[in-house]
């Protein structure tokens, strides 16, 4: 290297010129090339982010809805079919099956699932599960989605989502990993309702 930088001090002022221009160049080169690339990343990480946000936009739409409650319409003007089941416990072990198969199909892991008490709303008497699943962004939305748009009809009463990804260097690491929480209900028939009143304290 100092043999190479002794002959360029040696020689001709034109030559050193053209060594000096074409080092510009090159630096100018490296400099655009680094500049374009990070705007590149910059861009690839926005509308990742704007995926993210849209994704989130959608979970917290489905789980912040108005609750079952506030629901005015008659029992008689209900649509769709009852949940299959003769008592509480049959109808919540469809339930149960139903959410695993969803969990099965979206990617997500159950992690517990338990029965809740039966609620009355507009004469109809819903049976429900509380069911802790985890998974990554997608696959707790694939879930989400398939449990508000299944037959017979479910409704998410409430929940909760929070995120696990740990922190590593002031960014979180991706995929984006999620715990959610939901409340899940379906109406039965009369006749199971009727039952279910009789055998209540």
């Amino acid at each position: 290297m100092t043999e190479l930088l002794i002959t360029l001090m040696n020689s001709p002022r034109k030559l050193q010129r053209l060594v000096a221009l074409a080092i510009l160049v090159m630096v100018l080169m490296i400099g655009w090339v680094s500049i374009y690339s990070l705007a590149s990343v910059i861009t690839t990480k926005r509308t990742h982010i704007e995926e993210l946000r849209t994704e989130l936009f959608q979970l917290d739409h489905i789980i912040t809805r108005r609750p079952l409650d506030d629901v005015s319409q008659p029992a008689a003007q209900l649509a769709g079919p009852f949940v299959e089941g003769s008592s509480v416990p049959a109808v919540q072990a469809a339930l149960q099956e139903r959410l695993t198969s969803f969990a099965t199909e979206s990617g997500v892991t159950i992690a517990s699932m338990s029965g809740t008490a039966p609620i009355q709303i507009n004469g109809v008497t819903y049976v429900g599960l509380r069911a802790d699943f985890d998974g990554g962004l997608k696959s707790v939305h694939q879930a989400i989605q398939a449990l508000e748009t299944s037959l017979p009809p479910l409704v998410i009463r409430s929940g909760s989502i929070r995120g696990t990804n740990s922190y590593a260097g002031g960014e979180v690491r991706e995929p984006i990993q999620l715990s959610a929480q939901v409340s899940v209900y379906g109406a039965v028939s009369p006749d199971v309702s009727t039952a279910i009143q009789a055998k209540a304290p």
